[in-house]
């Protein structure tokens, strides 16, 4: 009776052992199949590839005779030749970036320099399916290896190069996903700065292989096309509205000739942080400067006072607004806006001083001719005169203001109108 007991206990135990460690996932049939096939069909297709060869077809006739000592000025250069015009060697080989995805990180105005986040996914035919054995066949199901197995020339990637995947499909093309920070120079056109647009462009090329050797193609998803995914492409300051693709032909008349991937950006500014800190701040200094400038009974020294503390913020303005912009020829419209200010506070001053000297000279001749003219200009050359050349040069002031918000209306009215189409 124990002993059956004991066999009980021991054959429940082992069970429960098992049902324990037992994963049904390791022990389906075809898992283990599926496994197995992937591990032969991996031997098969790396049999014979060496990753460390560029599988790019770049044989040079005329490389060849200059390399061996012949003579290569009565050899016909591959370079004169058209495309395609070896039947029995491959085609170029063909390169395609496709973006799917677009971070503006930093625009450096000074350098002329934009910094992106680009999300990329390139596509080339790196394993050929006339390497594998008749017997291994290739279905619709996608296959991935590790990066480090493949032949790459690929953009420098954030992620640890040795834990990358490769996607390798039915027809031998490989694809892989890569994210990379990208900084381009770009021209910068401030002539309407702060409501300013930029175009700029972020190329990609293989430089060691010629357009003779490698075509490239560049693609962008879809899905990005659209005003919702520009407003998250952007940043506090600059907004993306628009994104295209194409291939540049970069020629230096000789075999070397490139191919470039563009990939070509519009950005336009955000004005509002230069208008609540720069415009609307110097709309108001310079209306309370004319003010003070024409108070009645303030002396002469106080009012040289008030125009010269102007002229001192202006500049200081100024010199705040050249760190943000790059030296080029043309005045930024700020920049016009503010020595527009700042011309205007010159002639307030000249116009109190004029007024003084005015005063003395015509006052005495005024007062001999008593007439009713004289009397007239007599009074009007007192207060009358200040007032109105204040409230004309407040005038001026306001003109000026409301210009720069016409093209700040404009700038708006611009962007939408680009995010609707």
């Amino acid at each position: 009776m124990s002993l059956l007991f004991i066999t009980t206990f021991l054959i429940h135990c082992t069970d429960s052992a098992l049902s324990f460690y037992y994963d049904p996932q390791l022990y389906v049939p075809k898992y283990r199949d599926y496994l197995e096939a992937q591990g032969n069909l991996t031997k098969d297709l790396f049999r014979n590839y060496e990753k460390d060869v560029s599988p790019v077809y770049a044989w040079c006739k005329l490389c060849v005779f200059e390399q061996r000592g012949f003579d290569s000025t009565s050899i016909l250069d591959d370079t004169s030749k058209p495309l395609g015009y070896d039947k029995e060697a491959p085609q170029r080989w063909n390169y395609t970036l496709f973006l799917y995805s677009l971070k503006l990180v930093e625009v450096n105005e000074p350098e002329e320099q934009v910094s992106v986040v680009l999300e990329l996914m390139e596509n080339d035919n790196n394993i050929y399916q006339p390497r594998l054995s008749p017997k291994t066949k290739l279905t619709d199901e996608n296959r991935f290896f590790k990066k480090i197995r493949i032949y790459r020339n690929d953009i420098i990637d954030f992620r640890d190069q040795d834990f990358r995947l490769v996607c390798l499909d039915n027809l031998g093309m490989i694809y892989d996903y890569l994210s990379a920070r990208v900084s381009a120079n770009c021209r910068m056109n401030v002539a309407r700065f702060p409501f300013d647009t930029q175009i700029c462009q972020i190329r990609f090329s293989l430089p060691i292989f010629s357009y003779k050797e490698v075509q490239i193609f560049s693609e962008v998803y879809e899905g990005i096309q659209n005003p919702s995914a520009f407003h998250n492409m952007g940043n506090s300051e600059w907004r993306l509205v628009n994104l295209t693709n194409r291939v540049d032909f970069l020629s230096f008349q000789d075999r070397f000739d490139l191919e470039l991937a563009v990939f070509e950006i519009k950005i336009t500014r955000n004005p509002l942080y230069y208008f609540y800190m720069i415009v609307f701040p110097s709309f108001v200094i310079n209306s309370v400067s004319i003010m003070g400038i024409f108070l009645k009974g303030a002396d002469k020294m106080s009012k040289l006072n008030v125009g010269l503390t102007n002229i001192m913020t202006m500049t200081f303005i100024l010199g705040v607004m050249s760190d943000k912009i790059p030296r080029t020829g043309s005045i930024p419209l700020l920049g016009v806006y503010i020595i527009i200010n700042l011309l205007i506070m010159l002639a307030a001053i000249f116009v109190v001083m004029m007024i003084t000297k005015l005063r003395r000279w015509a006052l005495p001749i005024l007062k001999k001719k008593k007439t009713p003219m004289s009397r007239k200009l007599e009074t009007f050359i007192g207060s009358p005169l200040e007032y109105t050349c204040a409230v004309i040069l407040e005038l001026i002031t306001c003109a000026n203001f409301f210009v720069m918000i016409g093209f700040w209306i404009d700038d708006q009215e611009t962007v939408s109108a680009e995010a609707s189409t």
